[in-house]
């Protein structure tokens, strides 16, 4: 074992922990990092052997005192964030109408009252996990400039009644607070399900929703509420309703120009050897963002290996994302297949007809 370079890993995975904003990534970094000094520490002797072990056990303890506790909102806080459109690959459609619908309300709100537009509202992103709905919400906020609250639906209920319906009001109080900011509910299927197949202490988490929602589409112009969803048929059709979510946008799996936008931003940082990035993204048809994210971190890890185990330095080309390519398949393919079969099931194409011409369009492709 190269004790230098397992150290020099365990430093670069620490240091990249710092620049992580969310907790759960932090803490899986640093606990790869505390495993890498216990295998050092195992590994050398004497004085060395004890201070790896002391390096080890100091980043487990840091990385415990990040542990997730049970969601809290009035421990919530915003940010803004610094992740802009530029960051985000593609998707030209889905940004032109956020754009309209959400960031210009927000940066001329004269334009708008002008014209007797109301600000504030919500709108709901559905599509294909891994198509980039949450970091397309986190970038709205940063092209706004304005607070955003980061929060994944799920950790927001309680076993203990009623408590869950106050974190929804503390959290929509907390925006009011701010000059204006959007809320972010990611899985909100798991939060806002149809209250015809939910018990007595969801169905009040909904009301309280229903009832805050109505509150920013009068009153309380300074909030946007954005939602990403998986699984938009299982949403209480309340919160369909005009006046709640006034917006339902697909997020569609990256096209063409998408593809080759996202590998490029994925490899910006990295040593390439004339990468044919047309090529490749020809060859990622129906993948999703999280589908070529992948394919690029397992492209980068051939050369790196090869580093770390013959010391023999390269740059990361073709051939590796060929080798990569050769068992990969799209993960949305099961997505649309029991999408289609929902939506036709409970009646709703006309409401879905983007998933459904999709779906269509992979079937002929497949």
């Amino acid at each position: 074992m190269d004790v230098n370079n397992e150290i020099n890993y365990a430093n670069s995975l620490i240091n990249l922990a710092m620049k992580k904003t969310e907790k759960k990534e932090q803490r899986k970094l640093l606990l790869d990092a505390a495993e890498i000094y216990l295998k050092v520490a195992k590994n050398t002797e004497g004085e060395q052997s004890k201070y790896y072990y002391s390096l080890a056990s100091e980043v487990y303890l840091k990385s415990q005192e990040l542990r997730e506790t049970e969601f809290n909102v009035t421990e919530k806080k915003s940010f803004r964030p610094r992740v802009t459109f530029e960051d985000v690959g593609g998707l030209a459609k889905v940004k032109e109408e956020i754009r309209i619908k959400i960031i210009e309300p927000l940066l001329h709100p004269e334009v708008f009252e002008y014209f007797g537009k109301k600000l504030g509202g919500g709108i709901l992103m559905y599509g294909p996990p891994g198509c980039g709905k949450s970091l397309i919400a986190e970038a709205t906020a940063g092209e706004a400039n304005v607070a955003f609250f980061n929060v994944k639906s799920s950790d927001i209920k309680s076993k203990y009644v009623g408590e869950a319906e106050k974190q929804v009001v503390k959290l929509f109080n907390d925006a009011r607070k701010e000059k204006a900011a959007i809320i972010f509910f990611d899985e909100f299927e798991s939060l806002a399900t149809d209250r015809t197949r939910m018990s007595n202490n969801t169905k009040g988490v909904v009301s309280t929703l229903l009832a805050e929602m109505d509150g920013v589409g009068n009153k309380d112009q300074n909030i946007l509420v954005i939602a990403a969803t998986n699984e938009p048929w299982q949403i209480d059709v309340a919160l369909r309703r005009p006046g709640r979510f006034d917006s339902m946008i697909f997020v569609p799996p990256p096209d063409m120009k998408a593809r080759k936008e996202i590998i490029k931003i994925n490899m910006k940082n990295r040593p390439v050897d004339n990468i044919d990035y047309e090529k490749i993204a020809k060859a990622t048809e129906h993948f999703s963002g999280a589908d070529i994210k992948a394919l690029c971190d397992e492209a980068t890890d051939i050369p790196l290996k090869e580093y770390l185990l013959f010391k023999k330095k390269r740059k990361i080309n073709n051939a590796d994302f060929y080798e990569v390519l050769r068992t990969k398949t799209p993960s949305i393919l099961p997505w649309f297949n029991r999408a289609r079969e929902l939506i036709e099931r409970r009646n709703e194409e006309s409401m879905f007809k983007d998933v459904i011409n999709y779906a269509v369009k992979l079937r002929i492709a497949t």
